[in-house]
């Protein structure tokens, strides 16, 4: 499959905010939950995109963040080749509800990093992510993608908490 990726609007937004729901133990990563991340139109291009198919069609989003040395969130605006590389990139993704367990996590999240790495030309060695310990399933994919695990920690959500583990994948430079 063909991945668009384009700023993310208020359409794609809202759209995944009120209609992504996942379900059971998953309803974790609903969007609702992240409503004032995704909806935040500052972020918008920055560092929050909304993937599209090759029809044109929202099947998922792709979010981008740096922290620096200290691990302080540096915001879009104070990125450049200096913060850069000195910069760790986090990145997280969600596919359409509908579209999971369907086999297209592998190429879905390899176009999301290699996007993430061209667009703002980063340097870094690795590109990294979290995810609830529970979740074998995308901890699968990320593995076979090339993640692997560096920390673990404890995550949370809406006021629940949650083992997280923290993942990283090197990024081969040529």
């Amino acid at each position: 499959m063909k991945y668009h990726f384009v700023p993310m609007n208020q359409v794609y937004a809202e759209t995944i905010v009120e209609q992504w729901k996942y379900g059971g133990e998953y309803t974790i990563h609903d969007y609702a939950n992240e409503a004032d991340h995704v909806l935040d139109s500052a972020s918008w291009g920055k560092g929050l995109f909304a993937v599209l198919n090759q029809d044109g069609e929202l099947i998922g989003e792709l979010t981008t963040e740096f922290f620096d040395e200290q691990d302080e969130y540096i915001e879009y605006d104070n990125l450049n080749d200096e913060t850069l590389n000195a910069a760790e990139m986090w990145i997280g993704f969600g596919l359409k509800p509908e579209l999971t367990g369907r086999g297209l996590g592998l190429g879905f999240i390899s176009a999301c990093i290699e996007f993430a790495v061209e667009k703002r030309n980063y340097k870094g060695e690795y590109v990294r992510l979290g995810v609830p310990a529970f979740n074998q399933r995308a901890i699968k994919v990320y593995e076979r993608v090339g993640f692997r695990v560096f920390n673990r920690t404890v995550g949370e959500v809406n006021g629940k908490t949650f083992e997280a583990i923290q993942m990283k994948k090197p990024l081969r430079r040529e």
